[in-house]
């Protein structure tokens, strides 16, 4: 982290608290996070980063500068991090600056407005001292047979201010890709070979032809996905396939359709906390397909240092109900607070934040990524 930047991004009158911010917000992830380590352990993460870099906030203005480092500090206490809901990449540009020329990222290309996306690049963010790229990325396209189902009728909406295609079908069903096309690549970390694909599943609506949309997008990548287990296995990876799926519980039709095509919930994440803000939805996950065996060490509990898997609880310290004040006169300038009471004010200080920080949580995992003792105990055993 590249704390140095606080003087020249930071108004004097502001460092004070912005430091005390980041100081309380450290002493939080020291309890909730393991500490990295060299070798043997993989710290991995999925984060829906609200609106980053999005040029209309939906009125809710600016994210501020102190922000950035907030949105660093939790990212630099993993090792690799699949990142939602990036747009244009000026503020991603900041928080990777921030975090240093130890890291690197990839990302996809925005996502056509015209065939249902936002906008949103999909993102891998990486420590290059304890992962490397290993050069093979690319979106998944569906063939035919598996393109996913959606009833249309024609309509036109605005994106970005950029008008969206017009769909000359009414009504009827026809077959798409994916709205926001999952993101595969491959990488390693000491011994841990893994092929990961990230996602952002299309959210519609809670019931009707949209629901059933989702629960196909969240079959269809599981299934499309999962077909490269056997060749994945045979090269000693495992598939890892997380993101924002949208799933509304683990007892919803959303999760039944994520582990249809095999893929497994370890135990450690059985019993992370939702990462919703409202601490009541499931929509971040992550799933394996791996060899008997390589998610055993996910079965086993720990707490603090030696936890498995957990989430992250952005507002325990920052932006609290109580720091409004410190707010005040930047959640009244944005145009969404023009017509708002006194009285209004508090609740929509708790929407904006969310355009400061998140409105997801991180989830993430602990992998052991260090082999070499039983690769060394295999050469005894092996036959000649």
């Amino acid at each position: 982290m590249i704390y140095s930047l606080l003087k020249d991004w930071i108004p004097d009158t502001d460092r004070k608290r912005v430091v005390a911010n980041l100081v309380e917000l450290r002493a939080q992830l020291d309890l909730e996070v393991p500490p990295k380590n060299a070798e043997a352990d993989l710290l991995l993460a999925t984060w829906n980063i609200r609106d980053l870099g999005k040029v209309n906030r939906r009125g809710f203005g600016e994210r501020q500068s102190e922000s950035y480092f907030y949105i660093a500090e939790v990212l630099s206490r993993f090792d690799f991090v699949a990142v939602q809901e990036v747009n244009e990449l000026d503020e991603w540009k900041k928080i990777t600056t921030i975090l240093g020329p130890d890291w690197d990222w990839i990302a996809t290309d925005v996502t056509d407005p015209g065939v249902g996306g936002n906008g949103e690049r999909l993102t891998y963010l990486y420590d290059t001292r304890k992962v490397h790229f290993r050069n093979i990325a690319g979106e998944l396209v569906l063939p035919a047979k598996l393109l996913i189902s959606r009833f249309v009728k024609p309509k036109k909406s605005k994106s970005e201010g950029k008008e969206a295609e017009t769909v000359a079908v009414d009504g009827k069903q026809v077959g798409q890709q994916f709205r926001r096309t999952p993101f595969a690549a491959l990488f390693q970390s000491a011994w841990f070979k893994y092929e990961i694909c990230t996602v952002h599943i299309y959210y519609g609506s809670e019931s009707g032809d949209e629901l059933k949309e989702r629960i196909e997008e969240i079959q269809r990548v599981g299934e499309f996905f999962g077909e490269r287990a056997e060749k994945a296995f045979a090269d000693d990876r495992s598939l890892i396939l997380l993101g924002d799926f949208n799933i509304v519980s683990r007892q919803h039709k959303t999760m039944e359709a994520l582990l249809k095509a095999g893929f497994e919930v370890p135990k450690a994440l059985e019993e992370a906390p939702a990462t919703n803000v409202g601490k009541d939805k499931f929509f971040d996950q992550i799933v394996f397909r791996t060899r008997p065996g390589d998610l055993d060490y996910l079965d086993g509990k720990g707490s603090g240092a030696d936890a498995r898997a957990g989430s992250v609880d952005i507002f325990k310290q920052l932006y609290t109900a109580d720091q409004f004040d410190d707010y005040r006169a930047d959640v009244e300038a944005t145009s969404n607070a023009a017509h708002k009471d006194k009285d209004e004010m508090q609740g929509y200080y708790e929407e904006w934040r969310t355009y400061q920080f998140s409105d997801h949580a991180p989830l993430w995992v602990r992998l052991r990524a260090d082999d070499s003792e039983d690769y060394l105990k295999g050469l005894v055993t092996a036959q000649p």
